[in-house]
């Protein structure tokens, strides 16, 4: 076989998504590489040369390519554990194959080509197989699967993998492709930021979201979740998700003629907005550990069924008296569901509850979903419905204005803009759905239909509909004897609590051993191999433990800054194990700290059980 045939053989057999599109491009015969020239270098290699523009760019030595992508390597740090490394243009992939011989086998690779020329010339000209058999690697290319880069990176890169992230481009690309090269600069960036703010999230919400977790472990015995209604709305019904932007305030008044001929659901911050009006709506959605519980405070909302995660505020579930439906689970909590074969479905929550709402729409297959109030934007200086203005910190640096649904400029900030491009990219990515834009204001949704609310109405809600009809036809998940086994395994963390601060102790004492060995220099000894045997068992362990899951959130904030340079190893091997025993004693003393603090809340849950 030809360069084509073997490149095509193996992108069939590992790459079967890129496959197909590819192959839709090659039969249609409509490409072409001529701006594409090589020569051959004095190694015996070869060097492309790209025309762009009357220019010419070489894109490799002309006498050495390969000595030259061996040093161009020498200025990263490839040894770190878990590195990823994000790269802008795959040229004849020297350097891409360069790059891959230095990283380790943990690592992972995003490979961006802005020109589809330069890959389908590659196909055809060169042995890439090696580079595409390689599970470390990612890879995008312009017209076939570029659009799925912003989104992989936004779901991928955790802000603990930030201190061994490698941004890079192939030599000469950045400028011959610099419009292209400053949208992935872009995108990278917006993932990079997107994961700083997870972190700092996690870190102020960490006691509290394993807090809630435990708590809420009293409302699985009268609750659903997700999957159980997954076709079971009808697919043309639509669902109407009511956000409480200023827009809000137009069009509220028109969901009357929705009742019964929709699917309203409700965000928890627009609920005092739809009960001030008194429309009926048929389920609200909360996420946040921290939410006003005035957003629930009036007695007629009790009752109406809650989408919900375990780590929502506990006083606000508290009050809450109606059917509540898991729609996302913690680790732990998709671990207990998935023993009793209970799967949910893929979940992306977008950081806001308007955005998990959507996905939960997506999920449940509901084709024709409808935003209200979703304005995404300032009106006026105002930020929410009612008038309300609400700041975030460091508002005025993130402001900036974006393309508005009535065709002028709006001003949005920082947070807004990122679910903004949430959005965007899920009506894109999630085919066969009917999004409509009838907000009414504030920021145009790219991918959208823009529509009034009353036009929607008239057009779409036209068939009966009644989710509390549904829902007095579904049982409990769980019940009788099954949800006895369920109860059994939520009793057993209070054993898992004690077992896991008695390992912890046990850690702590081998680690510490550890640490005074290498200090004093001693190595390779009996006593070093026995306790380092010793702590990956526990470590081991530990990992195996349920209850590790809750713990594990509640101890983010204490050893999120270790964590960060956990897999950024030096030269000096003593230093990098001292490193890594003396964070290993830092998250065993969080662990048990984490045991003694929840203890008191497990079995204030296990009595309510």
């Amino acid at each position: 076989m030809g360069c084509l045939e073997e490149n095509l053989y193996v992108i069939k057999s590992t790459r079967p998504n890129l496959y197909d599109k590819l192959e839709e491009i090659l039969d249609a015969g409509e490409y072409s590489y001529s701006n594409i020239e090589e020569t051959d270098a004095r190694d015996g290699n070869k060097a492309l040369i790209i025309e762009n523009d009357n220019n010419k760019y070489r894109l490799n030595s002309i006498y050495k390519p390969l000595v030259e992508a061996k040093k161009w390597t020498e200025q990263y740090e490839f040894h770190n554990l878990c590195t990823s490394v994000i790269m802008f243009g795959m040229g004849n992939c020297i350097f891409v194959k360069e790059m891959l011989k230095k990283l380790q086998q943990d690592a992972v690779v995003y490979l961006y080509e802005p020109d589809i020329s330069i890959f389908l010339y590659d196909l055809d000209n060169v042995d890439i197989t090696d580079v595409l058999k390689d599970e470390r690697v990612n890879l995008f290319v312009d017209e076939i699967n570029n659009k799925e880069f912003k989104e992989l990176l936004q779901e991928n890169i955790d802000w603990s993998l930030l201190p061994t992230q490698i941004i890079c481009n192939h030599p000469v690309y950045d400028k011959l492709y610099d419009e292209e090269y400053l949208e992935f600069i872009k995108a990278v960036y917006a993932a990079n930021n997107l994961a700083k703010v997870n972190r700092d999230t996690e870190k102020y919400m960490a006691v509290t979201l394993a807090d809630n977790a435990i708590r809420n472990l009293a409302y699985i015995k009268k609750s659903n979740y997700v999957t159980e209604f997954i076709g079971k709305i009808p697919k043309e019904t639509p669902v109407i998700i009511v956000a409480a932007g200023p827009s809000l305030d137009k069009n509220i008044d028109e969901l009357k003629r929705a009742e019964g001929k929709s699917f309203i659901m409700a965000t928890d911050t627009a609920v005092k907005y739809l009960l001030a009006h008194d429309i009926n709506f048929d389920a609200i959605i909360t996420l946040d550990a921290l939410k006003s519980i005035t957003h629930l405070q009036d007695e007629r909302c009790h009752n109406v069924p809650l989408f919900c995660v375990l780590e929502a505020r506990n006083s606000l579930m508290a009050v809450h008296t109606g059917r509540k439906i898991w729609f996302r689970g913690s680790v732990y909590m998709y671990d207990l569901y998935s023993k009793f074969k209970r799967v949910f479905p893929p979940y992306n929550s977008g950081g806001s509850v308007a955005t998990a709402a959507f996905s939960v729409c997506a999920s449940l297959g509901l084709k024709n979903i409808v935003f209200i109030g979703q304005d995404l934007a300032y009106s006026g200086g105002v930020t929410h419905a009612g008038g309300v203005v609400r700041n975030i910190v460091g508002e005025e640096s993130g402001k900036q204005y974006v393309d508005g649904v009535d065709g002028e400029k709006v001003l949005t900030r920082y947070d807004w803009l990122i679910y903004l491009e949430w959005f965007e990219n899920s009506v894109r990515d999630l085919k066969g759905l009917n999004v409509i834009d009838a907000t009414e204001g504030g920021a145009l949704i790219h991918g959208t239909k823009v529509m009034k609310l009353s036009e929607v109405i008239d057009e779409y809600c036209k068939e009966d509909f009644s989710f509390k009809a549904l829902l007095e036809e579904t049982p409990y998940t769980f019940t009788g004897e099954e949800y006895e086994q369920v109860k059994q395994k939520i009793f057993h963390l209070r054993k898992e609590f004690t077992n896991i601060r008695k390992k912890a102790a046990e850690g702590i004492k081998s680690a510490e051993e550890v640490i005074k060995i290498v200090k004093a220099g001693k190595y390779n000894t009996k006593s070093e191999a026995k306790n380092l045997k010793n702590i990956n068992k526990i470590n081991n362990f530990l990992a195996k433990q349920d209850a590790y899951n809750i713990l594990d959130v509640y101890i983010t904030n204490m050893v999120a800054d270790d964590v960060t340079t956990i897999n950024t190893l030096t030269d000096d091997e003593d230093e990098n194990m001292k490193k890594t025993i003396e964070i290993s004693v830092t998250i065993y003393k969080a662990l048990i700290q984490a045991a003694d603090a929840l203890e008191p809340v497990l079995e204030d849950t296990l009595a309510k059980l």
